[in-house]
Parts: C-alpha cells; sequence; structure tokens
C-alpha cells in the first residue's frame, strides 16, 4: 500500500514539471512549423532550386523540434543531460545503421534527389513500370499520383538506382 502512494504522489509532483514540459515542446512544434515555411519562402526567393529549399526547410523544421525535445525533456526530468543521451546514441549508432539500412538508403537517396533536382512537384515521370505526376518529394520516398488518381509512393533509392523517364512540365507546354 505504501509503495502505491508513494508512486502515486511521486506522479502527482511531477505534474507541473510534465504540463510545463508539454507546453515548451508544443511551442517549439509551431516555431518549428513558422521556421520551415519561412526557410522554404526564403530559399525559394535566394536559390531557383525547389528540391534545396524543400530540403532547408526539413533540416530547420527537424533540428527545432529535436531542441524542443531535449529541452522539454530537460524540464520533466532536470537530472536528464543530452550529453548522456549523445553518449549512448554514439555507442549504439552502429547497431542502428544495420538495422535501419533500407530506411537511411532511402533517406540519402531523397537528400540526392533534393539536391539534384532530376524532376519536379507536377512532373510527369514513370519509374519502373509506374507513372505519373510526382504530388510529394519526401525525404525517404516520392510520391506519384498515377493517371487514374491513385497515389503510389516510390522508396527514393529505387528512383536514384533506375532509369526514369521525366516528362516537365515545360516538356507538356512546347508540345501543346
Amino acid at each position: 500500500m505504501e509503495a502505491g502512494e508513494r508512486i502515486v504522489n511521486e506522479i502527482i509532483s511531477l505534474l507541473p514539471n510534465l504540463v510545463l514540459g508539454l507546453l515548451i515542446f508544443i511551442l517549439f512544434l509551431i516555431a518549428a512549423s513558422v521556421a520551415r515555411s519561412l526557410t522554404q519562402r526564403v530559399a525559394l526567393r535566394r536559390f531557383p532550386r525547389q528540391g534545396l529549399a524543400l530540403l532547408l526547410a526539413r533540416f530547420a523544421h527537424t533540428g527545432i523540434v529535436l531542441i524542443g525535445f531535449l529541452i522539454a525533456v530537460s524540464v520533466i526530468a532536470p537530472s536528464f543531460q543530452a550529453a548522456d543521451l549523445i553518449k549512448v546514441l554514439g555507442i549504439g549508432t552502429v547497431a542502428i545503421g544495420f538495422a535501419f539500412q533500407n530506411i537511411l538508403q532511402n533517406f540519402l537517396a531523397g537528400i540526392l534527389l533534393l539536391l539534384q533536382e532530376p524532376f519536379r512537384l507536377g512532373d510527369f515521370i514513370s519509374v519502373t513500370g509506374i507513372e505519373g505526376n510526382v504530388s510529394e518529394i519526401q525525404a525517404r520516398a516520392t510520391v506519384v499520383t498515377t493517371r487514374d488518381g491513385n497515389a503510389v509512393v516510390i522508396p527514393n533509392a529505387l528512383i536514384v538506382t533506375s532509369p526514369v523517364a521525366v516528362e516537365g512540365k515545360t516538356a507538356a507546354k512546347k508540345r501543346a
């Protein structure tokens, strides 16, 4: 009975920290969304490459969310130190790398696609028999909308390693 009461008392004593940590994290999520849209707008003005703007915006968003998470965890558990987490992650990086090899491969291929821009949003592409308009280029996959309206998610590693036929919006306008 005493152990249960002690646990309940500890949880109650942590509630203010939990609420504060949650509020801090929510504020950082909002700030990350604002930063993503601002970064994308500024990058589109400064660089003509749409993929680079998307990549910079995603990095800004992810970085702010990560910082917000670390600060929120520090508020909830004051004994937590980010250095401890980094040490643990450093040791497990090799194991994580092998476990998530395909995900990392698709992520790196996504970065290459966003930097090289072999196609843009709205372009009509054909990859391994899948044809459609590019509706979204994500870090891990590219979403293509087929002629019949279906969304097909193609892993970016497949796009990087396969022949891709690209019919851009400008090519379609020239023929019309």
